[in-house]
This record gives C-alpha cells, structure tokens and sequence, in this order.
C-alpha cells in the first residue's frame, strides 16, 4: 500500500494553475441585462464550477422580475454571459 501513488504528487501546483478557469462573475454580484432591461437587475446566488479540466462554469442570477435564470460563467467559452449581454452594475455607491 505504501508503495501506491499518492494524491498531490509533485508538480501538481504547477498543473492546477493551468487548470483554473477565468469566470466572470461572483456570488453577490449586481448585474443587468443589456438587451433584456425588462428583467430588472438581478443578484448573483450561485456559481458552479466544474472540476475537469475545461469543463463549464456556469452561474444562478435572480432578477427582479421574479425568475432565476442560468448563464455561462467562462471567459473562455463564446457564450459567456459577459459576451451575451450581462453586466455589472457600477460598484460607486452615491
């Protein structure tokens, strides 16, 4: 048994940056929707990663008008929802 490989051998901190995914957005963030402003703002609840390499990211947004709607996180994919149209609102506060 001891002589089995074991996880976190060496060279793995090298092999995880390469992995990492560049997202988007983060949970708690104010966004809206360019092309649908019907919607209302919305809040983001949730994200979810996946562990494979290039695998989805995706993330949750609640708008005001009631309905959670599901949006590519990655900045790597075509369809990311900063491409489609989702952005955040201004951070200054007045």
């Amino acid at each position: 048994m001891k002589n089995l490989p074991q996880k976190g051998v060496e060279g793995a901190s090298t092999t995880g940056q390469r992995d990492e995914k560049h997202t988007y957005l983060r949970v708690g963030d104010r966004v809206f929707h360019k092309k649908f402003k019907f919607w209302g703002g919305g809040i983001v609840v949730e994200t979810w990663n996946s562990t494979l390499p290039s695998g989805a990211c995706f993330v949750h947004i609640l708008f005001q008008d009631g309905k959670k709607r599901v949006f590519d996180n990655s900045f790597a994919s075509a369809s990311c929802c900063y491409y489609t149209g989702i952005t955040h609102f201004d951070r200054i506060e007045l």
